[in-house]
C-alpha cells in the first residue's frame, strides 16, 4: 500500500500541522483522517492524528488509528514497537499486547518490542507471559541501562529458595560496575525483594542500602525545595474560586503518601459497574504547572478550560459512567486546585502507619523525579512532615469532604472499611456479582504485582522485620 502522498495530499497535511497549532482541531482531524483513510500506512500522518485525538481524550480512537497502522505497514518489529509503545500509554494494554503478541507469533522480533511486550503483559497481571518475554529480551541482548529488564523478573513472581537462578543473575547485575548507577540500583531492589520473599532480611536490608545510594547518585533531592514548594502552596488562595458543580461527572481522587494503599483502594472500588478507575493521572500537576506558569489561577476562563481538559482526559471515549477515580497519590499536593475546578470532587486520604510506609517506598525503584526522596530515609522522614502539614493546612481551608481510610482498618475488614468511603462518594448499592464485574483493569503503579494478590495481612507491620537491621525506622 502506498504511503507517498501527492502533492495536493502533502499539502493539506502541512494545513493540518498549522490548523492543530492555530487550535483548530477540528478543521485539522478533518483533514489528516482523510488522508489516513486513503493512505492507512503513512507514518507521519497516522501518528499527527494519533496524537491530536488523544490529546483530546479520544484514546480509543487515537490506539485504532495505531493499530491500523502498524497492521498496514506489514508489522515489522520498528513499527509494533512504536505503535504498541504509544497505545500502552493511551492505557489501552490489551490493544498494544494483541499487537506485540501478533508481531512476535510472526517472527518480527526485536530485544525491545520483546522487553515493551513483557511490560504490557506485566501491567495485565499476565506474570507468566511477561516474564517470558523477559527473558526473550535478555536472549536478544537488550541493553540493560535503557531496560531494566532483570529487576523486572523479581516483580513477576514469589521466590521460595535462594537456589532460583534468578538470585545469580540479580546478583551478576547488582556488582558489575559497567552499568550505570540507576540501572544496577534498579536491580538492586529487585534482588532485596527477592530476598525479602525467602524471609532473609538481613541481606534484603543490605542490599536496600546499597541499592539506594546507587539511586541518590542518580537522581538527588533537595529538601530546601520542597520546602519552598510547601510554602508556596499553603500560600495559595484558590480555593476562594468555585466553578459551578457538574452533577452528572463525580471525579474521586484517591491521595496519600505513596505506598498507603491507593492502588488497593481504587482496585477494590473499580469492581462497582459505575466506577471508572483510570489509574495514575498526570494530568492534575500539568494544569497546576501551567495555570502557575501563566499567573492564570483566579481567572474564571482558565479554570474552565482546565476543568474541561481534565473532564475530557478522564471521560474518554469509553461507555460513559458516573465516578472516575484518580488514585494518582501526588495529587495531595493539588486539593486547593481540586476543590476549585471540581466542587463536587470527592477525596480519599489513605493513611497506613508511617513505619510500614517508610519500608515500603525505601524498598521500592520509582523512575520518576517526584520520588527522588525515596531513596534516603531522612528524606523520606522530611517529605512524610511536608506531606501531614499540606494535608493538615487543606483539611483546614478548603470546603472539600476528605475521607480517611485507615490501611490496617481494610486489610482488616475490607468489606466494612469500603463500604464506608463507597458512602461517602455517593455510590449506589449494587449487588456485585460476575456479570457486574468489569474485568482487571491495567495497573501501571508500583503495586502492578501485590494488588492483584488477594488481600493479605503480612504487610501491616512487615517493618518489625527490618527494625534488627534498620533501626532508623524507629523515628516514623
Amino acid at each position: 500500500m502506498s504511503t507517498t502522498l501527492r502533492h495536493d495530499e502533502a499539502a493539506c497535511f502541512q494545513a493540518a500541522q498549522v490548523l492543530w497549532q492555530q487550535g483548530q482541531v477540528a478543521r485539522a482531524r478533518a483533514l489528516l483522517e482523510d488522508i489516513v483513510a486513503r493512505h492507512p500506512a503513512h507514518p507521519d500522518a497516522a501518528t499527527l492524528l494519533a496524537k491530536l485525538l488523544q490529546s483530546q481524550g479520544l484514546l480509543n480512537a487515537a490506539s485504532n488509528v495505531m493499530a491500523n497502522l502498524c497492521r498496514h505497514s506489514g508489522m515489522t518489529a520498528a513499527v509494533t514497537f512504536r505503535c504498541a509503545q504509544f497505545i500502552q500509554q493511551c492505557q489501552r494494554q490489551p490493544l498494544a499486547a494483541a499487537l506485540c503478541n501478533d508481531a512476535l507469533a510472526r517472527g518480527n522480533t526485536s530485544a525491545e518490542l520483546s522487553a515493551l511486550a513483557g511490560n504490557i503483559a506485566r501491567e495485565l497481571g499476565q506474570f507468566h507471559a511477561a516474564r517470558a518475554h523477559y527473558l526473550a529480551a535478555l536472549e536478544a541482548g537488550i541493553d540493560l541501562n535503557v531496560w531494566f529488564v532483570i529487576s523486572a523478573l523479581a516483580m513477576n513472581q514469589r521466590y521460595e529458595s535462594r537456589t532460583h537462578a534468578d538470585f545469580e543473575r540479580f546478583i551478576a547485575h547488582f556488582r558489575d560496575a559497567a552499568y550505570s548507577s540507576r540501572a544496577r540500583a534498579t536491580t538492586g531492589f529487585g534482588l532485596a525483594k527477592a530476598y525479602d520473599d525467602i524471609g532473609d532480611y538481613a541481606n534484603a536490608a543490605q542490599t536496600l542500602r546499597e541499592a539506594n545510594l546507587l539511586a541518590k547518585q542518580a537522581e538527588p533531592w533537595s529538601r530546601e525545595s520542597w520546602a519552598q514548594w510547601l510554602d508556596t502552596r499553603m500560600n495559595s488562595r484558590l480555593f476562594d474560586k468555585e466553578l459551578q458543580a457538574a452533577p452528572d461527572f463525580v471525579p474521586v481522587f484517591i491521595v496519600g503518601l505513596p505506598r498507603s494503599g491507593t492502588t488497593l483502594a481504587a482496585t477494590q472500588l473499580a469492581k462497582h459497574p459505575e466506577v471508572c478507575d483510570r489509574g495514575e493521572l498526570p494530568l492534575l500537576s500539568f494544569i497546576a504547572d501551567r495555570l502557575q506558569a501563566g499567573n492564570h489561577h483566579l481567572d474564571a476562563g482558565a479554570l474552565h478550560e482546565a476543568a474541561a481538559l481534565y473532564r475530557a482526559h478522564v471521560i474518554q471515549d469509553d461507555p460513559r459512567v458516573r465516578w472516575y477515580l484518580d488514585k494518582n497519590p501526588n495529587n495531595f499536593r493539588y486539593l486547593d486546585l481540586i476543590a476549585a475546578l471540581f466542587p463536587q470532587a470527592r477525596i480519599i486520604h489513605c493513611q497506613r502507619d508511617h513505619r510500614d510506609t517508610a519500608l515500603s517506598i525505601w524498598s521500592q525503584s520509582f523512575a520518576h523525579a517526584h520520588y527522588a526522596f525515596a531513596s534516603d530515609l531522612d528524606d523520606i522522614a522530611d517529605f512524610f512532615d511536608g506531606h501531614d502539614k499540606l494535608m493538615r493546612h487543606w483539611q483546614q481551608c478548603i470546603r472539600l469532604p476528605i475521607h480517611s481510610l485507615d490501611y490496617e482498618a481494610m486489610i482488616a475488614d475490607a468489606v466494612s472499611a469500603l463500604e464506608k468511603v463507597k458512602t461517602f462518594i455517593g455510590l449506589p448499592q449494587v449487588a456485585i456479582t460476575d456479570a457486574t464485574r468489569s474485568a482487571p483493569a491495567a495497573i501501571t503503579s508500583a503495586s502492578m504485582w501485590q494488588a492483584r494478590q488477594p488481600i493479605y495481612r503480612s504487610s501491616v507491620g512487615r517493618w518489625k522485620n527490618y527494625f534488627e537491621y534498620v533501626p532508623e525506622l524507629e523515628r516514623f
